[in-house]
This record gives C-alpha cells, structure tokens and sequence, in this order.
C-alpha cells in the first residue's frame, strides 16, 4: 500500500509547537540576509547570485546523478543576470535549456503551478539523460484492488493525486509558506509521478515556495548544496517516511528546517566574504598585480581547497617553480600574502 492509499491522505500533520523554535530561527536567518545583501552594489548583488544560483542547478542535478558542466551552467547564469565573462564555453542547448527553466519558475514564483509545469520540467531535466524517450506519461503504479490479491498497474490514480496536488498547491493556507516547502517536497515524492527526476522536480517545487516566503525572485542562499552535502542522511529520511506509512511528518520537516539554517548560515558567510573581497581589492586597487597573482588572490578568496604552496601555485597557473616563487615573493613585500608554515616545500602562504 502506497502512502497515499493511507486512510486519512492527503492530510499530513506535524507538531507545529515542536517546530516552531526552529522555523522563528530560520525566519530570523533570512531577514539577516536580506540585510547583509541589500549593502550589497548591484555588481556585488550580481556576483552573489551567480555563485548561489550556480551551485543550486549543479548540486540538484547531481542529486539525480546527473554531472553538469560547471563552467556552462555559470556561463548560462552569467548570461541571465547580465554578467560579461571574458571565456566562454562551447555551449550545451539542454544545459541551456535546464539552466533557463529553473530560472524561468523562481522568475515567476507567483504563478500557479500546473500540471503542464510538471510535465515541462520533467521533459527539460530529463533530456540530460541517455536514451530519454520524449513521450510524457506518469508512471504505472502497482494497486492492490479491492483488498484481494489481484494487483495491476494503473497511472489514472497517479493522475489524479497529482490534480490533487496542483489544487492544494494553488490554494492559500495559513501556512508559514516555508513549512509549505518542505511539505510539497515530500508530498511529490510520496506520489512519485515519473521513473526519474521526482528529487529534482521536488526541490524547484521547493524553491519556487522558498522564494514566495522571501517574496523576491533573487536566491542568495542555495538548499541543494546543503541537500547535497547530506545527501546519504536526505535520501536516509525520505525514505525513512515512506516505509513508515505514516502521515505525520513533523521528523521531515525539523530536518528539512535545520537543513535550511545550514544553508542560510553558509549564504551569510559568503556575502561577508563578498564584502570583504570588495574592501580588499579597494585598498590594493592602485597596486600593480599580474594575471597569476589575481587569479590565485580570487581563488583564496573564494576559499580554495587545501593550503597555497608555491607548487600548487606552478601548477595552477601552468608556470615554472622560480616564477611561482616570484609572483608569491612579490606579494609578500606588496604585504599581500603571508608565511604561514616555514619548512622548505611545505611552506604555506596566506592572504594578509
């Protein structure tokens, strides 16, 4: 018996008393943020939303196993927010295609959400696939019928669970909109419509809600990294709720919750990185640095794995060790860059 066959379905419940400590936090997060980014420039405000959006496209897909190429899915962004990038790469059409259809949904966050939605952005996200077939159906669900043993398989009832669903959607709740996110994530994946994309189609449901509770289109903060980062506890709990049948989700929605902080905690910390970025480049803007050395500088400071070395540098910027070692010393007297750990190749530098 599928959860939606439970006596009592489509009405999930949770513990809203138990929740809500949480849910004022989360509230709290993301009127902090909105502060932090309304002292942002609109070139700044720019960069933010081409690192958060890039990293939410890539990290979803990769949710459903699917490896997009980083530098087009940036490139695409860079493209919607009117960011000039000097190299760009060969472009993909269905990279293109996935890139504009998530942007297009959280563009237009207050339009109903309709079947024909669904079916758009299944097409889209699966023709990422191999050996995608472009015919559009729900899946066939296996009915017990009629309590006997006799089972077939039936996508009617998937339909209408689905028409269900897109009411429910539509129709406004006094529900705190970011519990109503949470909520239609699990929902959809209770119903599970397709063989594939459920968890993607799932989290731009997710975000479309996200982002009515922000009541503005602009995403600073990225849930499917978070996602991403806990992908073995996410996949863990989803399927947690289906085998235990029940309807009450209040365990989903604390995580989901907490999962969100994550994100909007991260979020806050880069803008300040952002903001301290600005403020470096503002005080050396007068000195005269070369290609390599604001490329590695960028690289800090978008916090680069593992420690700069002078062979990480060479390696890096394809240059010999002696030059590397030249443009570190450079910045070194230029009181750019620091020693951090002396010790002949494990010496490690860091920005001052």
């Amino acid at each position: 018996m599928y959860i939606w066959q439970q006596k009592g379905w489509p009405y999930l419940t949770w513990n809203y008393k138990e929740l809500s400590y949480v849910l004022g936090d989360v509230r709290n997060r993301q009127g902090r943020l909105a502060g932090k980014t309304s002292m942002l420039g609109i070139d700044l405000k720019k960069e933010a939303l081409l690192n958060s959006m890039t990293r939410d496209i890539l990290k979803s897909s990769e949710l459903e196993g699917k490896l997009l190429d980083e530098n087009q899915v940036r490139s695409f962004v860079a493209s919607h927010l009117k960011i000039n990038m000097i190299k760009l790469p060969a472009k993909d059409p269905l990279i293109e295609q996935n890139v504009n259809v998530v942007i297009e949904a959280l563009t237009n966050y207050r339009q109903p959400i309709t079947e024909e939605c669904i079916f758009k952005w299944k097409k889209i996200f699966g023709a990422i696939n191999k050996n995608y077939s472009d015919q559009m159906d729900y899946r066939k669900a296996l009915i017990n019928t009629n309590g006997s043993n006799l089972y077939t398989y039936n996508s009617f009832l998937i339909s209408e669970e689905i028409q269900r669903f897109m009411k429910w959607l539509n129709t406004v709740h006094p529900i705190d909109p970011v519990l109503k996110a949470g909520i239609a994530h699990l929902r959809f994946l209770f119903i599970s419509p397709f063989d594939e994309d459920n968890g993607q189609i799932a989290r731009l449901l997710t975000d479309i809600f996200l982002t009515r509770a922000d009541n503005q289109p602009q995403r600073f903060f990225s849930l499917s990294t978070q996602l991403f980062k806990q992908k073995e506890a996410y996949h863990q709990i989803i399927n947690q709720a289906h085998l235990n049948n029940r309807l009450d989700i209040t365990e989903w929605l604390m995580w989901f919750l907490f999962c969100l902080e994550k994100a909007l905690i991260e979020a806050e910390n880069s803008l300040t990185r952002i903001l301290e970025k600005s403020k470096f480049w503002e005080k050396f803007r007068l000195i005269r640095l070369n290609d390599r050395q604001v490329k590695m500088i960028n690289l800090l400071w978008e916090g680069m794995e593992g420690k700069l070395t002078s062979s990480y540098w060479a390696n890096i910027n394809l240059c010999s060790p002696d030059t590397a070692l030249r443009d570190i010393q450079d910045l070194i007297d230029k009181k750019i860059l620091f020693k951090k750990d002396r010790g002949g190749r494990s010496t490690s530098y860091e920005l001052n």
